[in-house]
Protein backbone atom coordinates (compact mmCIF):
# COMPACT_ATOMS: atom_id res chain seq x y z
CA UNK A 1 0.00 0.00 0.00
CA UNK A 2 1.23 3.50 -0.79
CA UNK A 3 2.77 5.18 2.27
CA UNK A 4 0.78 8.38 1.64
CA UNK A 5 -2.44 6.37 1.58
CA UNK A 6 -1.49 4.62 4.81
CA UNK A 7 -0.70 7.95 6.45
CA UNK A 8 -4.02 9.40 5.28
CA UNK A 9 -5.93 6.45 6.75
CA UNK A 10 -4.14 6.89 10.09
CA UNK A 11 -4.74 10.65 10.17
CA UNK A 12 -8.45 10.44 9.29
CA UNK A 13 -8.99 7.49 11.58
CA UNK A 14 -7.29 9.30 14.47
CA UNK A 15 -9.28 12.50 13.81
CA UNK A 16 -12.56 10.55 13.74
CA UNK A 17 -11.80 8.60 16.91
CA UNK A 18 -10.61 11.75 18.69
CA UNK A 19 -13.86 13.53 17.82
CA UNK A 20 -15.91 10.59 19.06
CA UNK A 21 -13.81 10.52 22.24
CA UNK A 22 -14.50 14.19 22.97
CA UNK A 23 -18.24 13.69 22.45
CA UNK A 24 -18.28 10.57 24.63
CA UNK A 25 -16.57 12.48 27.42
CA UNK A 26 -18.76 15.57 27.11
CA UNK A 27 -22.07 13.69 27.12
CA UNK A 28 -21.07 11.09 29.73
CA UNK A 29 -22.82 12.98 32.55
CA UNK A 30 -25.97 13.46 30.50
CA UNK A 31 -26.53 9.70 29.98
CA UNK A 32 -27.23 10.06 26.26
CA UNK A 33 -25.86 8.44 23.11
CA UNK A 34 -25.00 11.61 21.22
CA UNK A 35 -23.85 9.64 18.16
CA UNK A 36 -27.48 8.91 17.30
CA UNK A 37 -28.13 12.65 16.85
CA UNK A 38 -25.13 13.79 14.84
CA UNK A 39 -23.45 13.32 11.48
CA UNK A 40 -19.87 12.38 10.66
CA UNK A 41 -18.92 16.01 10.00
CA UNK A 42 -20.07 16.95 13.52
CA UNK A 43 -17.70 14.36 14.97
CA UNK A 44 -14.70 15.78 13.10
CA UNK A 45 -15.55 19.36 14.04
CA UNK A 46 -15.91 18.37 17.68
CA UNK A 47 -12.24 17.41 17.86
CA UNK A 48 -10.73 20.48 16.16
CA UNK A 49 -11.10 23.33 18.65
CA UNK A 50 -10.47 21.33 21.88
CA UNK A 51 -7.37 19.73 20.32
CA UNK A 52 -5.66 22.99 19.29
CA UNK A 53 -4.02 23.74 22.69
CA UNK A 54 -2.71 20.19 22.99
CA UNK A 55 -1.40 20.17 19.42
CA UNK A 56 0.37 23.48 20.00
CA UNK A 57 2.10 22.29 23.18
CA UNK A 58 3.10 18.96 21.63
CA UNK A 59 4.39 20.63 18.47
CA UNK A 60 6.59 22.96 20.55
CA UNK A 61 7.83 20.11 22.73
CA UNK A 62 8.50 17.95 19.68
CA UNK A 63 10.47 20.74 18.02
CA UNK A 64 12.61 21.22 21.14
CA UNK A 65 13.09 17.47 21.51
CA UNK A 66 14.14 17.14 17.88
CA UNK A 67 16.52 20.08 18.22
CA UNK A 68 18.14 18.63 21.36
CA UNK A 69 18.11 15.02 20.19
CA UNK A 70 21.32 13.04 19.80
CA UNK A 71 22.37 9.92 17.97
CA UNK A 72 22.92 6.59 19.73
CA UNK A 73 26.71 7.05 19.46
CA UNK A 74 26.46 10.48 21.09
CA UNK A 75 24.21 9.05 23.79
CA UNK A 76 26.69 6.25 24.56
CA UNK A 77 29.53 8.77 24.75
CA UNK A 78 27.43 10.95 27.04
CA UNK A 79 26.88 8.00 29.41
CA UNK A 80 30.51 6.82 29.32
CA UNK A 81 31.69 10.21 30.59
CA UNK A 82 30.13 9.41 33.96
CA UNK A 83 29.67 12.01 36.67
CA UNK A 84 26.72 14.38 36.43
CA UNK A 85 25.87 13.34 32.87
CA UNK A 86 25.47 9.70 33.80
CA UNK A 87 23.59 10.52 36.99
CA UNK A 88 21.16 12.81 35.15
CA UNK A 89 20.46 10.09 32.58
CA UNK A 90 19.61 7.53 35.25
CA UNK A 91 17.47 10.07 37.12
CA UNK A 92 15.54 10.84 33.93
CA UNK A 93 14.91 7.15 33.29
CA UNK A 94 13.80 6.59 36.90
CA UNK A 95 11.47 9.58 36.72
CA UNK A 96 9.85 8.22 33.53
CA UNK A 97 9.38 4.78 35.10
CA UNK A 98 7.78 6.28 38.22
CA UNK A 99 5.41 8.36 36.07
CA UNK A 100 4.41 5.30 34.05
CA UNK A 101 3.78 3.24 37.18
CA UNK A 102 1.75 6.03 38.76
CA UNK A 103 -0.25 6.51 35.55
CA UNK A 104 -0.99 2.80 35.24
CA UNK A 105 -1.98 2.55 38.89
CA UNK A 106 -4.31 5.54 38.68
CA UNK A 107 -5.89 4.25 35.44
CA UNK A 108 -6.52 0.80 36.93
CA UNK A 109 -8.02 2.41 40.05
CA UNK A 110 -10.43 4.48 37.94
CA UNK A 111 -11.51 1.38 36.00
CA UNK A 112 -12.16 -0.60 39.19
CA UNK A 113 -13.80 2.20 41.20
CA UNK A 114 -16.24 3.42 38.53
CA UNK A 115 -19.37 1.82 37.12
CA UNK A 116 -20.78 1.55 33.60
CA UNK A 117 -19.51 3.96 31.00
CA UNK A 118 -17.63 5.91 33.68
CA UNK A 119 -15.00 3.16 33.50
CA UNK A 120 -13.86 4.96 30.34
CA UNK A 121 -12.22 7.51 32.66
CA UNK A 122 -9.67 4.82 33.44
CA UNK A 123 -9.76 2.76 30.24
CA UNK A 124 -8.68 5.66 28.04
CA UNK A 125 -5.42 6.43 29.91
CA UNK A 126 -4.77 2.72 30.46
CA UNK A 127 -4.92 1.96 26.74
CA UNK A 128 -2.88 5.09 25.94
CA UNK A 129 -0.08 4.15 28.32
CA UNK A 130 0.04 0.53 27.13
CA UNK A 131 0.09 1.65 23.49
CA UNK A 132 2.86 4.13 24.24
CA UNK A 133 4.98 1.45 25.94
CA UNK A 134 4.42 -0.91 23.01
CA UNK A 135 5.42 1.65 20.40
CA UNK A 136 8.49 2.79 22.33
CA UNK A 137 9.73 -0.77 22.83
CA UNK A 138 9.05 -1.70 19.21
CA UNK A 139 12.07 -0.78 17.11
CA UNK A 140 10.06 -1.32 13.94
CA UNK A 141 7.81 1.65 14.68
CA UNK A 142 10.37 3.70 16.58
CA UNK A 143 13.02 3.76 13.87
CA UNK A 144 10.60 4.35 10.99
CA UNK A 145 9.87 7.88 12.27
CA UNK A 146 12.38 10.71 12.11
CA UNK A 147 13.74 11.65 15.53
CA UNK A 148 12.58 15.23 14.93
CA UNK A 149 8.94 14.13 14.76
CA UNK A 150 9.04 11.02 16.92
CA UNK A 151 7.81 12.55 20.18
CA UNK A 152 5.05 14.52 18.44
CA UNK A 153 3.82 11.48 16.49
CA UNK A 154 3.87 9.14 19.47
CA UNK A 155 2.12 11.59 21.81
CA UNK A 156 -0.58 12.40 19.23
CA UNK A 157 -1.24 8.76 18.36
CA UNK A 158 -1.23 7.54 21.95
CA UNK A 159 -2.65 10.38 24.00
CA UNK A 160 -4.72 12.74 21.81
CA UNK A 161 -7.95 10.68 22.11
CA UNK A 162 -7.43 10.42 25.88
CA UNK A 163 -6.78 14.15 26.19
CA UNK A 164 -9.92 14.98 24.23
CA UNK A 165 -12.03 12.50 26.21
CA UNK A 166 -10.91 14.08 29.48
CA UNK A 167 -11.36 17.58 28.03
CA UNK A 168 -14.87 16.70 26.90
CA UNK A 169 -15.67 15.18 30.30
CA UNK A 170 -14.50 18.26 32.20
CA UNK A 171 -16.44 20.55 29.84
CA UNK A 172 -19.53 18.37 30.25
CA UNK A 173 -19.28 18.47 34.04
CA UNK A 174 -19.02 22.25 33.96
CA UNK A 175 -21.90 22.59 31.50
CA UNK A 176 -24.15 20.35 33.63
CA UNK A 177 -23.45 22.35 36.80
CA UNK A 178 -26.61 24.40 37.30
CA UNK A 179 -24.81 26.75 39.68
CA UNK A 180 -21.99 27.61 37.26
CA UNK A 181 -21.92 30.47 34.77
CA UNK A 182 -24.11 29.71 31.79
CA UNK A 183 -27.08 30.71 29.67
CA UNK A 184 -30.81 30.13 29.83
CA UNK A 185 -32.70 29.21 26.66
CA UNK A 186 -35.57 31.38 25.44
CA UNK A 187 -37.40 29.90 22.45
CA UNK A 188 -40.77 29.46 20.80
CA UNK A 189 -42.58 26.33 21.93
CA UNK A 190 -41.17 23.81 24.36
CA UNK A 191 -37.77 23.85 26.10
CA UNK A 192 -38.14 27.58 26.82
CA UNK A 193 -37.33 29.17 30.17
CA UNK A 194 -39.98 31.02 32.16
CA UNK A 195 -40.52 32.23 35.72
CA UNK A 196 -41.10 28.68 37.01
CA UNK A 197 -38.68 26.66 34.90
CA UNK A 198 -35.22 27.42 33.58
CA UNK A 199 -33.58 25.50 30.72
CA UNK A 200 -29.79 25.73 30.90
CA UNK A 201 -28.08 25.73 27.51
CA UNK A 202 -25.86 22.69 26.91
CA UNK A 203 -24.92 22.59 23.22
CA UNK A 204 -26.03 22.90 19.61
CA UNK A 205 -24.96 19.96 17.50
CA UNK A 206 -26.43 18.08 14.56
CA UNK A 207 -29.07 20.78 14.09
CA UNK A 208 -30.40 20.09 17.59
CA UNK A 209 -30.52 22.33 20.65
CA UNK A 210 -29.74 20.54 23.91
CA UNK A 211 -30.72 22.08 27.24
CA UNK A 212 -31.14 20.84 30.80
CA UNK A 213 -34.10 21.67 33.04
CA UNK A 214 -32.97 23.20 36.33
CA UNK A 215 -35.78 21.68 38.42
CA UNK A 216 -35.15 17.98 37.75
CA UNK A 217 -32.02 18.05 35.51
CA UNK A 218 -33.86 16.34 32.66
CA UNK A 219 -32.49 16.86 29.15
CA UNK A 220 -34.58 18.61 26.51
CA UNK A 221 -33.85 18.21 22.79
CA UNK A 222 -35.42 20.41 20.14
CA UNK A 223 -34.66 21.84 16.73
CA UNK A 224 -32.06 24.61 16.88
CA UNK A 225 -34.26 27.31 15.40
CA UNK A 226 -35.27 30.77 16.60
CA UNK A 227 -33.92 30.80 20.12
CA UNK A 228 -31.87 33.14 22.24
CA UNK A 229 -29.64 32.76 25.27
CA UNK A 230 -29.79 34.78 28.47
CA UNK A 231 -26.67 34.94 30.64
CA UNK A 232 -26.90 34.13 34.33
CA UNK A 233 -24.54 33.59 37.26
CA UNK A 234 -22.03 35.84 35.50
CA UNK A 235 -19.27 37.35 37.65
CA UNK A 236 -18.18 40.24 35.41
CA UNK A 237 -19.67 43.71 35.86
CA UNK A 238 -21.29 43.67 32.44
CA UNK A 239 -23.34 40.60 33.32
CA UNK A 240 -25.01 41.66 36.57
CA UNK A 241 -28.30 41.99 34.72
CA UNK A 242 -29.55 38.41 34.30
CA UNK A 243 -31.85 39.47 31.49
CA UNK A 244 -28.95 40.39 29.21
CA UNK A 245 -29.15 38.61 25.86
CA UNK A 246 -26.01 36.57 25.25
CA UNK A 247 -26.56 35.22 21.78
CA UNK A 248 -29.20 34.75 19.11
CA UNK A 249 -29.30 31.60 17.01
CA UNK A 250 -31.54 31.26 13.96
CA UNK A 251 -31.78 28.65 11.28
CA UNK A 252 -33.63 28.61 8.04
Amino acid sequence: MNIKLELSIVVYGLALFSGVSYLWGFWLNFDINILSYIALTDVIKASVYPALPALGVLAFYSAMDGYNSMSKAQHDTFISEGGFAKGFTYFHKLFCVVCLIFGLGNAIYLVVSNDGYFKLLGLYPLVSICLFIYLVTSNKFLMSISVKYRVFAFMIICFLPTFLFNKGYSNGVQQSDLNAEGQYVIADGFCSSNDEEKYRFVSVIGGKLFSILSSDESLCIRSAENFRLIKYNQTDDDSLNTNKVAEVETAS
